[in-house]
């Protein structure tokens, strides 16, 4: 073990982020379970890419017989591609109706902030002070330290009823976080920064599951909206049946304008994507000319489609529910 160690740290640097003092040398997994060099066998608990199981039957079906027929860029016809955004799209709520496809959660985090300051012309996002949303350069400025080094970017306290602004009712916590977003709104107009929009999670994941005040994501949304900006909510780790819905931003009751995902969508390939009003897709189009040499592609949509086949055909929605209290 320790010279694997040794071998990781001397190719892949000294500080590269491994888990347990005692690190653990995986080498295969099944459905629940994940296999040490040694034979034992752990329960995975915490992996969030295949949410379908690992080496799920179904996906690797589906990966291997599309890649022995075809797999190609985005840049020629394909009818799986249109059937798989078809597919997913009719998942969301009805305004998100048009996708865009990338292969990474920061890939799509970049697409929705072009596609925000495309759609409104503005700059300024506000985001949480504990989110994350991907590892790019302008991304990582959507988190509390990113916020302090971009004249672009205002970080409001995330919304919570554990450890709360100030002791009050919920309906007052809701609205005492809900101007935060006004007076950061207002702050970029004082230093004469067009605004863009909001970016959250839709359950506030990274920030770790609080109890978010009720209306507040609503409430949000709206203000956003009449300050001529676009919300956009990252399903990169809410989505796909995790809390008792398709997506979070329905647990947390409200529809966004641009929705990101990522992880659990290619149970292990690289697909993720962003779902998005229609109007706010073509000009993003027109504007940034975006395509992605490994996106949009056959194996992309054979393989996201066995996710969703496995997700439907199992009931893994109705499994989360009546798991959920």
């Amino acid at each position: 073990m320790n010279t694997l160690l040794e071998r990781r740290q001397r190719l892949l640097g000294q500080r590269m982020p491994l888990f347990y003092a005692e690190p653990v040398h995986i080498v295969r997994g099944e459905g629940v379970w994940l296999y040490e060099a040694s034979g034992k066998r752990y329960m995975d608990m915490y992996n969030n890419v295949p949410c379908v199981g690992h080496a799920n039957p179904r996906v690797v079906a589906a990966m291997q017989t599309q890649a022995g027929t075809l797999n190609v860029h985005s840049r020629y016809l394909h009818e799986g591609i249109l059937d798989y955004a078809e597919r997913l799209t009719g998942l969301h709520a009805e305004p998100l109706s048009r996708a865009v496809f990338c292969c990474t959660g920061t890939e799509a985090s970049e697409i929705a902030l072009l596609m925000a300051r495309a759609a409104t012309g503005g700059r300024g996002i506000i985001c949480s002070d504990a989110g994350y949303h991907g590892n790019s350069t302008e991304v990582r400025r959507l988190s509390r330290r990113g916020a302090a080094e971009s004249p672009e970017i205002r970080a409001i306290p995330y919304p919570q009823r554990y450890r709360p602004l100030e002791s009050a009712s919920e309906a007052e916590l809701s609205e005492l976080y809900l101007d935060r977003v006004r007076q950061a709104i207002a702050d970029f107009a004082e230093h004469e920064v067009p605004f863009a929009g909001m970016f959250l999670c839709s359950l506030l994941f990274n920030e770790g599951l609080p109890d978010i005040p009720a209306g507040f994501m609503a409430g949000a949304a709206e203000i956003v909206r009449e300050a001529g900006g676009v919300f956009i909510a990252d399903e990169v780790q809410a989505g796909f049946c995790r809390s008792g819905n398709w997506w979070g931003y329905e647990t947390s009751g409200f529809v966004p304008d641009i929705v990101t995902m990522g992880k659990p969508m290619g149970a292990g390939l690289p697909l993720a994507g962003v779902a998005a009003r229609p109007e706010l897709v073509d000009v993003f189009r027109d504007k940034t000319g975006y395509f992605n040499t490994f996106a949009s592609s056959p194996l992309q949509a054979a393989v996201g489609t066995a996710v969703l086949d496995e997700l439907e055909h199992r009931d893994l929605l109705g499994n989360t529910i009546a798991q959920c209290p």
